[in-house]
């Protein structure tokens, strides 16, 4: 007969003698799958385990997916390299399974991945072991080579290698299944108790639930994975071990994942957070300063998955170190726009695809900051560090700072639009007015946020439930403070400084003059080399105007090494406190006219640089290790200027609780 039966063991013959019926004892007879020796039952055995392999390959590239959004692992160009990674114990980029929890998406932000990544790992763990049993050992071996090179586990697949031998191999195995599957989890529980325990963040994390969310998923791949032999070894047993008992449930392993993603995460969440890292990636500061090729392995480590070549990285890398500290600026320029091409692309793929995203504005205000985003050079000149700044926007910037308020952004963006489109406008003479009203929403935009300021940049976002989903705007990391007090300075700046004879053109240059041969104060970038040689030119073309005081504040700022050795000063701190001082002298009102007969006095109308002046004074002190000095400033600041958003820089500076406007406004 074709489809008959060979009994496989002595001991289940033995088993069988208690069947009251010929037929009872021969289906006692089958052990597994492969029991069945009819041609029928091999096909179907067959062609139902390719089935399997190919939907299990599916779960495998989810399961790499959501780290990556890569969809086919062995496709990447950095295959081996990231495979590399997850076999290193330490390191910058080694890879764990505590980076399922964070990277690209984090449990702490999106809870629901906690179910999402249980149900992942119990289907990885759990399949290949039941096939083990149904199917014995060897039929488990491309499962495993799956969750090892698709999934890119390696670990996880060792470790299943052993439970499919605690499960299927004598003398391991058991008689009774389900407690020969349950034996078989143990390695997997050891595995996923070492890969949790020791973590920093879980180590770190003072708040019970924060922890609980990082043990959470592997407590219930463990708990699923028993449901799953339950289930599959009932369903064999009651078809008597023929082929198909495993599919269905492998399936609706694969889909239930895939469909929370979908439903309750969604797939602009994975590329948000993806190119999000390659965003504060690209404008990471770097020490220019280490040797090349420490420096270019750093580099590497650092880039967010899916890694490029070592090889472009070197070549970006080589750039930046040979270019940015010499004359010739233009090929390191030119590096840096292809860097952030590359950035803007990404956004614009980005809105493209998922325009009403709960990250569309987030998308908005990376690819306005990206627009905005200059090198320092003087910084590199001076450090050898390479560091990116955004608080000087470009015009190009500004139809996405227009678009970010058309869609009622929350308070804090709204705030750091407002101000950035005030910077932009306070640069012509015939927006200076929507400038002013520009800042002042921003103002008021920043005392909307009700959560207390903390000592620091920024605020922090207001407290979640358990399984809610962290604010889009908390991810933008804006600097709330610092913000606030641009926005106040700027909005003191034009309101204080409409001269009666030039009006605004200190600020924002003359209609009747080149930009590039004067230009106004806001045209000029505080960080580029020229600055303090265009704020000499700008005091001597508007001699005598509003903004005298705040021209001469911003020159004692920008000194640098070149006005020591000019007006041979011993050092850079030492000068920029005498013309702080100088400063300071002049915009005091003198209390006794006649005890100070020829000194230089700033008329009344020209003294609104005074606080500011007085604060970044007593910076000079305490960073001139003059602490008494400096603590006097700052009192003085305090006690003649309270209201000042100076003076609550003051207190935080001193050491004393952050106090700014939007606090005092609040109560």
């Amino acid at each position: 007969m074709a489809d008959q039966a060979h009994p496989v063991s002595p001991d289940t013959t033995a088993a069988a003698g208690g069947a009251s019926t010929p037929t009872e004892r021969y289906l006692k007879q089958f052990l597994d799958v492969w029991s069945r020796w009819g041609t029928k039952y091999r096909k179907r055995a067959i062609v139902l385990l390719a089935i399997n392999v190919l939907l299990f390959m599916g779960v495998c590239c989810f399961a790499f997916w959501l780290r990556s959004g890569e969809s086919f692992t062995p496709f990447m160009d950095s295959y081996w390299g990231e495979l590399a990674d997850t076999f290193k114990f330490r390191g910058e980029r080694h890879i764990t399974l505590q980076t399922l929890l964070l990277d690209p998406i984090s449990v702490q932000d999106v809870p629901m991945q906690i179910l999402i990544l249980g149900l992942l790992l119990a289907a990885l763990i759990s399949i290949p072991i039941t096939v083990s049993i149904l199917y014995r050992f060897w039929s488990a071996v491309p499962f495993i080579l799956a969750v090892g090179f698709v999934a890119m586990m390696p670990w996880l697949a060792i470790t299943l290698i052993a439970c499919c031998v605690v499960a299927s191999v004598r003398p391991f195995r058991t008689s009774i299944r389900f407690m020969s599957a349950l034996l078989a989890l143990v390695p997997a529980a050891i595995y996923l108790f070492m890969a949790s325990s020791g973590s920093e963040v879980i180590e770190g994390s003072l708040d019970p639930i924060e922890r609980i969310k990082f043990i959470a998923p592997w407590a219930l791949a463990i708990v699923a994975s028993a449901v799953v032999f339950a289930i599959v070894l009932t369903l064999a047993k009651l078809v008597n071990f023929r082929p198909g008992a495993i599919a269905p449930l492998l399936a609706m392993m694969f889909g239930l994942p895939v469909a929370l993603f979908e439903l309750h995460v969604g797939r602009d969440e994975l590329h948000y957070r993806l190119i999000s890292a390659l965003d504060r990636y690209t404008f990471e500061d770097i020490d220019a300063s280490l040797q090349l090729e420490e420096l270019v392995e750093r580099r590497w480590l650092r880039h967010p998955r899916p890694k490029p070549s070592r090889a472009s990285v070197r070549e970006m890398v080589e750039l930046n170190w040979q270019f940015y500290g010499f004359g010739d600026f233009k090929e390191a320029r030119n590096a840096f726009d292809n860097q952030r091409a590359l950035v803007i692309g990404k956004w614009n793929w980005f809105l493209d695809h998922f325009p009403h995203s709960r990250y569309a504005l987030n998308a908005l205000y990376f690819k306005a900051r990206a627009l905005d985003m200059r090198i320092d050079r003087k910084e590199f000149r001076r450090s050898k560090w390479i560091r990116f700044y955004d608080d000087f926007p470009r015009e190009d910037s500004k139809p996405i700072w227009e678009m970010i308020l058309q869609h009622q952004p929350p308070p804090e963006l709204a705030g750091a639009a407002n101000l950035r489109l005030a910077q932009i406008n306070a640069r012509d003479d015939g927006h200076i007015g929507q400038a002013i009203g520009q800042l002042e929403h921003a103002v008021l935009s920043f005392r909307d946020d009700d959560t207390a300021p903390l000592p620091g940049l920024t605020r922090p976002s207001s407290r979640r439930g358990v399984l809610d989903r962290q604010n889009p705007v908390a991810d933008l990391e804006l600097p709330v403070e610092r913000l606030e007090l641009e926005a106040n300075r700027l909005l003191e700046l034009l309101i204080n400084n409409d001269d009666p004879l030039w009006g605004h053109e200190p600020i924002c240059g003359s209609p009747f003059e080149p930009k590039k041969a004067i230009g106004g104060l806001m045209d000029m970038d505080p960080r580029s080399e020229d600055y303090g040689g265009r704020l000499i030119a700008l005091r001597k073309a508007f001699e005598g105007c509003e903004l005298e005081d705040n021209i001469d504040l911003e020159i004692a700022k920008a000194t640098d090494e070149n006005d020591v050795a000019e007006f041979r000063a011993t050092s850079v701190p030492a000068l920029k406190i005498q013309r702080l001082e100088e400063l300071v002298e002049r915009l005091t009102p003198n209390p006794n006219p006649n005890a100070a007969a020829g000194r230089a006095e700033m008329p009344e109308s020209r003294r609104d640089a005074l606080p500011e002046a007085l604060f970044h004074l007593g910076a000079a002190y305490r960073q001139n290790n003059q602490p008494v000095l400096s603590q006097q400033r700052f009192e003085e600041l305090m006690r003649r200027f309270p209201e000042s958003p100076w003076a609550a820089q003051a207190q935080a500076y001193a050491g004393l609780p952050v106090i700014t406007a939007s606090a005092k406004a609040r109560g």
